[in-house]
């Protein structure tokens, strides 16, 4: 349990990049950390103050963050609060101060004491004290333009999420959707609003798609697409305010599935039109039952199992461990592949190629021909294989939470 001071003092404290002052920021950042109260001292009227709100806290750690002239990132200060010793400071990768610093214990009185009388050295207060170096995206000086603007360039690097985009959405949609979350981030635009239209679009564009003429095949696949570029700016905007919530991951999820179901049936209805054959609508219905299978395995496992929401955090392969925080489940550690070093490419690859945002990026260049038999064929396989896939590992999963039952532990996934 901890607090936070944030040291804005400073005539560039109030200036506005991507959205948020620097102070601001600052605040959000130890909020997000997990700062249960905060305190900002933007002038010299906030300091007989803060000797008494110190004295209401108890014995919480402190986490001060110089937030007036410099823009910060939760990189800066997690590293920190992962410590260890009593007084801790961040350092950049130079080994030098890097405005944020932990502290708990007696010190915590010298620190707050030295903040009311207006000193600046407060790494002078706590000799000795560990120093962590802070992570990547952490803090960047903003007292110039020519700061701010760097200081905005190394912040959106964030909205690239390296580990989970895949090529399509790094080098296709990122780059589409970023101009637009940089004109929506200094707007009252919130992330779950953008989230509603993107529902409202991807559903207008499966309209448009069930009905029999090409012309409206190619709206309703640009419409899909454009709602597929636009569903990336509710997730940057939330990184950029740092306002993500759970409710916010469980709707933009929620969106996402909607819409790739709908278009599912929508290019179905519309095959159908031009193919009205009893054994293609019984495509559709298998289909249809193939796609829900999955979705409910999926979402067992995020609910029941990771407790929080996103197909991408799925994981079918899971095995019962015991660890020192009880029996859960673990992701089941891969076996080297055997496979010839190419075979192991396409096979990266073809996850790709069965992604939505790679099919609502096929699936609009194929409809300017007319290949709508060719994108269901596509789509229905790929369901049908999911639902399969997951179904067999849902069978399994139960039968395992079932045993974590009987030795006494959690339906929960355990890292370690």
């Amino acid at each position: 349990m901890f607090d936070a001071v944030i040291l804005a003092d400073s005539p560039h404290a109030e200036v506005v990049i991507l959205g948020l002052t620097l102070a601001e920021r600052a605040r959000r950042v130890a909020t997000r950390a997990g700062a249960r109260r905060v305190y900002v001292i933007g002038s010299d009227a906030h300091l007989p103050n803060l000797v008494r709100w110190d004295a209401e806290r108890g014995d919480a750690g402190l986490l001060v963050i110089r937030g007036g002239d410099q823009l910060v990132h939760l990189p800066l200060v997690r590293p920190l609060l992962a410590g260890h010793d009593d007084a801790r400071i961040a350092v950049g990768p130079d080994g030098e101060y890097a405005g944020a610093l932990f502290v708990r214990g007696p010190s915590t009185r010298d620190v707050i004491a030295a903040i009311a009388g207006g000193e600046h050295d407060l790494v002078a207060k706590l000799p000795g004290a560990e120093r962590i170096e802070h992570g990547d995206i952490a803090r960047h000086p903003a007292t110039t333009r020519a700061e701010r603007k760097a200081a905005a360039r190394m912040l959106l690097r964030i909205l690239v999420k390296q580990d989970e985009d895949s090529p399509v959405s790094k080098y296709v949609y990122r780059p589409l959707s970023r101009p637009i979350t940089r004109l929506l981030v200094g707007t009252p635009v919130t992330p779950n609003q953008v989230s509603y239209v993107v529902a409202l679009i991807g559903l207008l564009g499966c309209w448009f798609t069930a009905q029999a003429s090409q012309h409206s095949l190619v709206v309703g696949a640009g419409l899909v697409l454009a709602s597929g570029i636009l569903d990336g700016c509710d997730g940057e905007l939330s990184r950029l305010r740092l306002t993500s919530s759970a409710y916010g991951a469980w709707l933009d999820t929620i969106v996402d599935e909607v819409t790739t179901f709908s278009y599912f049936l929508a290019i179905g209805y519309h095959t159908y039109l031009h193919h009205p054959q009893p054994w293609l609508a019984s495509t559709i219905v298998v289909g249809a039952m193939a796609y829900v299978a999955s979705i409910y395995g999926i979402y067992y496992f995020c609910i029941v199992v990771l407790k929080a929401g996103g197909s991408q955090y799925y994981v079918g392969s899971l095995d019962i461990v015991e660890t020192d925080a009880g029996v859960g489940l673990r992701p089941r550690p891969r076996t080297p592949s055997t496979l010839p070093r190419w075979m192991q490419h396409v096979g990266t690859w073809l996850l790709y190629v069965i992604r939505r945002d790679f099919i609502n990026l096929a699936a609009f260049f194929i409809t300017l021909v007319n290949g709508y038999a060719v994108i269901y064929g596509v789509i229905c396989a790929g369901a049908i294989v999911a639902g399969l896939i997951v179904s067999r590992e849902h069978v399994r999963l139960r039968a395992q939470l079932r045993e974590v039952a009987r030795r006494g532990g959690m339906p929960r996934l355990l890292q370690s």
